[in-house]
């Protein structure tokens, strides 16, 4: 996107053969993405360039903005209740809205009793404007007044552990090579761009598929010394040294498909 928001399809080819994809394989991917509506093409000769529809961006942003944007805020210690009755006959439209509650990080508590530490009036009026079912839905304020610790009511809602473990991992794999990224630095010794536009895509990605799940609770109510915590810090630092060498790579591929199309064009007009 900062380079214009589209490219060749040969350059996406090329992009992704350090990933030992092929060029069939490259090909239905776009195919599969068109047809979801995410991506569009348009054709210049014979070449075909492709780039973000408005639903792929905005599917794009969201998940930037879920993924790598929040982080645990300050808890006033009240809690947000929210139940909804939709009829049966609204099953789709019920489904929808406990996706948007999970994107939101709210936690069921029971089978329409969701609850959250934080204020999201104005995202669920959003949500309730947008899905139309105001009249099925009740929110309230509380307070716990239960008889276990509320990091034992954490534990029954949100899978904690899980994604505590999940972070450990993560950190644990990540931070090995990036230490192992330094010593190379050190050493002086070579480093392949294409390698490290891999190594970030990969990083990437995999923080952000345990991160979508993470409801960034506030960190009075996570254990100590949060994984979640190190494991972001740990993506920053070695998606920052990776990406002078990433992008030296990806804009090797993308200004050759440019060269390559400012000739075409330039043999077209000969030929005319």
């Amino acid at each position: 996107m900062p380079r214009g928001g589209e490219i060749w399809v040969s350059s996406l080819i090329k992009l992704l053969k350090p990933f030992n994809l092929s060029e069939t394989a490259v090909r239905l991917a776009l195919s599969r993405m068109a047809k979801q509506g995410l991506i569009q093409s348009r054709k210049i000769g014979r070449q075909s360039y492709y780039s973000l529809s408005e639903k792929g961006k905005e599917w794009m942003l969201k998940g930037k903005h879920r993924a790598l944007e929040r982080e645990p805020k300050p808890w006033d210690k009240k809690w947000r209740l929210l139940v909804y009755t939709i009829p049966e006959e609204l099953r789709s439209l019920r489904d929808t809205l406990r996706d948007e509650l999970r994107r939101l990080g709210y936690g069921s508590l029971g089978s329409s009793l969701w609850i959250s530490p934080y204020d999201f009036k104005e995202e669920l009026e959003r949500i309730f404007d947008k899905l139309k079912v105001a009249e099925y839905v009740e929110t309230f304020e509380a307070k716990y007044t239960g008889f276990r610790e509320e990091q034992e009511l954490i534990s029954k809602v949100w899978d904690i552990r899980g994604l505590e473990r999940c972070y450990k991992e993560f950190y644990n794999q990540y931070a090995s090579l990036l230490a192992a990224h330094k010593r190379k630095i050190e050493r002086k010794e070579a480093v392949d761009p294409g390698e490290c536009f891999v190594q970030r895509f990969r990083l990437t990605v995999e923080f952000i598929d345990i991160a979508m799940d993470d409801p960034m609770l506030p960190l009075e109510l996570l254990p100590v010394n949060w994984a979640g915590s190190k494991a972001k810090k740990i993506y920053l630092e070695y998606r920052e040294l990776l990406t002078s060498e990433a992008n030296k790579f990806f804009d090797s591929v993308f200004e050759s498909s440019k060269i390559l199309r400012r000739s075409a064009k330039r043999r077209k007009t000969l030929v005319k």
